[in-house]
């Protein structure tokens, strides 16, 4: 029992780290990419124009996401640990690593969505355009 707890607080510590590392460096790179793209597409601020100012929202809302999520995974091993929960720590490990990455993968495409709208200054030049 002792080595299926071990395996399960490893999982969900792993869970915890993968949510800190995305929320973090994950939110600098995605947020560094994304806005520098949206400004040289746009030559504007996230204050300084819509299309911008949506992809910015966008990405703070993907870190900050993770942060709940690795705050719900420490309540939930600390909780899970003190009761002796092997298959709450290992199940919740699972859907916390899984609403991580869907998090991350939503939240940035929809950054980068959020500013490609035709009409808009500079569309036609940026890489949203298709040329069509």
């Amino acid at each position: 029992m002792r080595v299926l707890t071990s395996l399960a607080v490893i999982a969900m510590t792993a869970a915890i780290c993968c949510c800190v590392l995305l929320g973090t460096v994950g939110w600098f790179a995605v947020g560094f990419g994304t806005m520098t793209d949206c400004t040289d597409s746009y030559s504007c601020s996230t204050q300084g124009c819509p299309p911008c100012a949506a992809a910015g929202r966008w990405i703070n809302l993907g870190g900050i996401a993770q942060w709940l999520l690795a705050g719900l995974g420490v309540g939930l091993l600390v909780r899970s640990v003190r009761d002796a929960r092997v298959s709450r720590l290992m199940i919740g490990a699972a859907v916390i690593l899984s609403a991580s990455a869907i998090t991350a993968l939503g939240t940035s495409s929809r950054a980068s969505e959020s500013y490609c709208r035709p009409g808009t200054a500079d569309y036609s030049s940026s890489y949203c355009s298709t040329g069509h």
